[in-house]
């Protein structure tokens, strides 16, 4: 249980930084110069951080295409080393850009005769490129830990969202600056003074004087970015407490799998039959493992000094074999299946998949958020704020509920697809109104535009 609950931890630092700044974006369009168009200019930072982890996976496949020539063990050693450094960098690289985001996000500066906010701009480059790269590291980490833990991965990731959208709720909507028109009424031979909103037209019309009112959120955007510093702290603590102390460490696969191993060199070197109850493996598992095995005699110390007897060249062969057995029992279990597939349907789903899965990124991380703030401030700031943050949690509590319910098939993942593009399509109209959409003023209009967000 203390396992799954760090992994929980730990992985909540997926996307909470990119997230939180959205969360607070009802806020920054009020403050900074871009106003409305701040989420747009965002949203195509976001995605250009994508190259990111594309320049890494080409990387990555350079390097086991020139790395033929070195042994398993060391080709995987390196591997695995290279993911808990990446990981740290990930971690720590994100907690340094939202702390520094406290203090710097209200900075602006003059660009070609306009002022924009660069500090907030360049600061989401870092912020979106470790927010990107989280999925293509994070996930081959968690793969040296049994499935299981799998779902606590994602327990943690839609955490990553719920939790700074809830902070957000608690910090309240807050109200941009506006004027009042104060004057002075004479009623039944007394002064009353009256406060009201009024036009320009009617303010020059008339004598009184103007005051600036706003409703202040519960705490500073400050105080909110400080917020996610120490969430990321903590994740920082639960990586570092699953990856460098004997109880994280002990929950990983390769633990089990190297006693395994010296049981099998034991018996085979006194020639005793094997009697003992091996660790078995399911076969759902395999495909985790097999790039963990030649890892498993350096990777736990205890293990090790309990193994001296081993020389490094049998640790060698042993790796060696087990992959070449991983590899004949996989093919050998899994012909008859692919036998049995059609490939050509099989393709064909493959393609509509991703299909869809493109059409529903591109909608959801791309074209809703930029235009969110065209669409939803017509109606009234209130509303903007309560689709922003409520649509953080809807998302975090459908990705949460994933794991409980049954797999979809490929007729209800369509037919939610649709829907989704048919919300899609009424978001985009509203954005074209703007800035008078229809039932704008209406309590109606209200309720819709906050549904249709979530």
């Amino acid at each position: 249980m203390t396992v799954y609950i760090a992994v929980v931890l730990f992985s909540m630092s997926t996307w909470m930084d990119v997230v939180g700044v959205w969360i607070e974006m009802p806020l920054l369009v009020t403050t900074l110069p871009e106003g409305w168009s701040l989420p747009s200019y965002l949203a195509i930072i976001i995605q250009l951080a994508n190259i990111g982890p594309a320049v890494y996976a080409i990387i990555r496949k350079f390097q086991q295409g020139t790395g033929k020539t070195t042994s398993n063990k060391e080709r995987y050693t390196r591997r695995l080393d290279t993911e808990v450094v990446l990981t740290l960098v990930i971690i720590i690289t994100a907690a340094a850009n939202v702390f520094l985001l406290s203090f710097l996000w209200q900075i602006t500066s003059p660009i070609a005769g306009r002022t924009r906010s660069v500090a907030m701009l360049t600061q989401m480059v870092p912020t979106a490129l470790t927010s990107c790269m989280t999925s293509l590291i994070f996930l081959p980490y968690m793969a040296r830990f049994p499935s299981s833990y799998i779902s606590a991965f994602y327990v943690g990731q839609g955490f990553s969202g719920l939790v700074p959208a809830l902070i957000g709720l608690i910090q309240g909507a807050g109200s941009p600056p506006h004027c009042l028109w104060n004057s002075t009424q004479i009623t039944n031979d007394t002064l009353d003074n009256i406060t009201q909103e009024m036009t320009v037209d009617e303010m020059i019309n008339t004598t009184g004087r103007v005051v600036v009112q706003s409703q202040k959120p519960l705490f500073s955007v400050q105080i909110f970015f400080f917020c996610l510093t120490a969430l990321f702290l903590v994740s920082l603590a639960a990586f570092c407490c699953l990856n460098f102390t004997k109880w994280g460490r002990s929950a990983m696969i390769f633990h089990a799998l190297v006693t395994d191993m010296i049981l099998d060199e034991t018996h085979r070197q006194t020639g005793e039959p094997d009697t003992s109850g091996i660790h078995k493996t399911s076969l759902s598992n395999i495909d985790l493992q097999k790039h963990q095995m030649c890892h498993l005699v350096d990777a736990n110390n205890e293990t090790v000094e309990s193994a001296e007897i081993q020389t490094e060249q049998t640790k060698s062969g042993n790796c060696d074999e087990l992959m070449e057995k991983l590899d004949n029992g996989i093919g050998a279990l899994q012909a008859p299946d692919a036998k049995e597939t059609s490939v050509e349907t099989q393709n064909r789903v493959f393609i509509w998949l991703l299909i869809v899965i493109g059409v529903v990124n591109a909608l959801s991380n791309g074209l809703l958020p930029s235009t969110e703030s065209y669409t939803c401030l017509p109606y009234g700031y209130l509303v903007y704020t309560l689709a922003v943050r409520l649509s953080s949690v809807a998302a975090s509590v459908a990705s949460l509920s994933s794991m409980f319910l049954p797999r979809a098939s490929v007729k209800v993942v369509s037919i939610l697809a649709l829907l989704g593009l048919i919300i899609a399509t009424f978001h985009m109209v509203l954005a074209f109104q703007s800035p008078n959409p229809v039932l704008r003023g209406y309590l109606l209009g209200d309720i819709i535009v906050v549904s249709q967000t979530e």
